[in-house]
């Protein structure tokens, strides 16, 4: 055996970061459990590529290179559970979600494909390998697997997408989770490019200048990846999911008229006036239809067709109200303007900014100098 490079080391470094995070994250008390029960999975699966290619690289029996081979058909399970990871850490879904057995096939092929090279003896494998008789099947299986992280990749960023508009019906604030996820997915998007560019220039290109994105860069990348992934998830706090009701469920929403309709804008409005329940900065759908003992489907439906906006939206526009009152009353020369927000009922500085532009068309600092010319 060949003595190892500095890229084995790497290499040898993200198998145990990948075992590591995979154990500890099974050990966080109830924190997205579903979902990190699949990372757990994907973690151990990058450990299992990394050692298939130390063993596939460094071992000269061709018997080992061929058994390590078959640790390439974990790259057509990358991408499927890529996806079911951010489906279970986004919504909530009973029973869990799972992805159909199609998902599946291109990996159960590649398994196919590796028990038919079986049936040739190490010699007659070794004499195909060199003379480039599976040069063809090799690139087609690489590029599927491209293709593969690509597809769940983008079908990962549709969903993030979708459970941001839905978070603004049932949340009065923005979750930090937002930006792990997206973090999450760049590393692997930007991984996948990479990858493509190697694997465009070793099978059709063979441009010399783009040879320093070699075939080591690419293994090199996926223990960054584990620690990037591993870094953020062990801090993320337990995240609000989203149910994902049955269309058969939600196809038709109980429509309110009459008294009915009238007592519960009343209510609404007491609660928002008087009791000034926005200041509650983790306010929730969940919790005002229990404050008025009513459905958050009905909720829904008064603030989406009477009041013509989400629940984020109308939330906030209390607390900008409320944040425009301290302003007035002069408070704003006494404490910071983090500090006003965050007793005007927001969580944050970023939501908090990003509420006032969408109410004021302006910045909170643009509309005090403005408050204080006019003065």
């Amino acid at each position: 055996m060949d003595f190892f490079t500095s890229v084995d080391l790497i290499l040898f470094l993200g198998i145990s970061q990948g075992i590591f995070l995979a154990i500890t994250l099974q050990l966080v008390s109830n924190r997205n459990r579903s979902a990190n029960k699949v990372l757990s999975l994907t973690l151990l699966i990058a450990a299992l590529m990394l050692a298939g290619r130390i063993i596939s690289v460094q071992s000269p029996n061709l018997m080992l290179f061929r058994i390590a081979s078959f640790a390439d058909t974990v790259i057509f399970l990358f991408g499927p559970l890529v996806y079911i990871y951010v489906r279970r850490l986004t919504f909530q879904e009973f029973p869990e979600f799972r992805l159909s057995f199609y998902h599946f096939i291109p990996a159960f092929l590649h398994v196919i494909f590796f028990l038919l090279t079986l049936l040739y003896s190490l010699e007659e494998f070794g004499t195909l390998l060199m003379n480039g008789s599976f040069f063809e099947i090799y690139a087609i299986i690489e590029g599927s697997g491209v293709v593969s992280v690509f597809y769940y990749c983008f079908l990962s960023y549709i969903l993030i997408k979708t459970y941001q508009q839905k978070e603004k019906d049932n949340l009065s604030y923005v979750q930090s989770v937002m930006s792990y996820l997206y973090v999450f997915l760049l590393v692997i998007f930007l991984f996948s490019v990479v990858w493509l560019i190697s694997y465009m220039n070793s099978y059709y290109l063979r441009i010399p200048s783009l040879y320093f994105i070699s075939y080591n860069l690419i293994w090199m990348c996926i223990p960054v990846y584990i620690y990037v992934v591993g870094f953020y998830s062990l801090r993320q706090p337990e995240i609000f999911r989203i149910t994902d009701k049955k269309k058969k469920d939600t196809v038709q929403k109980e429509r309110l008229e009459g008294e009915i309709l009238d007592r519960l804008k009343k209510d609404l409005e007491y609660l928002m006036v008087t009791e000034n329940i926005y200041l509650n900065n983790n306010l929730t759908l969940r919790d005002l239809s229990e404050k008025l003992s009513t459905s958050s489907n009905n909720i829904s439906w008064l603030l989406n067709n009477i009041h013509q906006c989400s629940f984020y939206d109308y939330i906030n526009h209390y607390r900008v109200k409320a944040f425009i009152q301290k302003i007035q009353n002069g408070e704003h020369h006494n404490h910071t303007l983090l500090a006003l927000s965050l007793d005007s009922g927001f969580n944050s500085k970023s939501t908090f900014n990003k509420a006032f532009k969408s109410e004021m068309n302006d910045t909170p600092t643009n509309y005090i100098k403005k408050l204080t010319t006019a003065v």
